[in-house]
């Protein structure tokens, strides 16, 4: 009796077409849960630069990275907090900032993910 309940047990195991004496299969491969991707953030203003903002959306929009563009025209204290975060000049825009870090402008973006850290920054590893 204790063989067919061991045998049973052995079958629900290592499944039903593993042979009895075969060893035990190994446990399956942990899920890994894909996370959320960090909020990436474009600030820019409408009359500035067009051609940067045009190519940081196709750059990201390409990558497949969600991202959300934030008009800052007129709203001194974002201009003001952005300066500040990113090091820059008014001229600089459009910055870009993943997960709160400053990335840069056009360039630096490319720069990140030629090197692979924008998507590791996105993505995670």
């Amino acid at each position: 009796m204790f063989q067919r309940i061991r045998s049973k047990l052995s079958d629900i195991v290592r499944g039903p077409a593993a042979a009895p004496n075969a060893p035990a299969a190994s446990a399956p491969a942990a899920v890994v849960k894909a996370r959320e991707p960090s909020p990436v953030m474009v600030y820019f203003e409408k009359d500035r630069n067009q051609r940067s903002i045009e190519r940081v959306r196709e750059l990201l929009t390409a990558k497949q990275i969600p991202f959300r563009a934030l008009d800052v025209s007129g709203d001194a204290a974002t201009l003001a907090f952005i300066v500040r975060e990113a090091r820059c000049e008014e001229d600089d825009l459009p910055i870009v900032f993943v997960a709160g870090t400053v990335i840069g402008g056009f360039n630096e973006l490319v720069d990140w993910d030629v090197s692979g850290r924008l998507k590791a920054a996105v993505f995670g590893e």
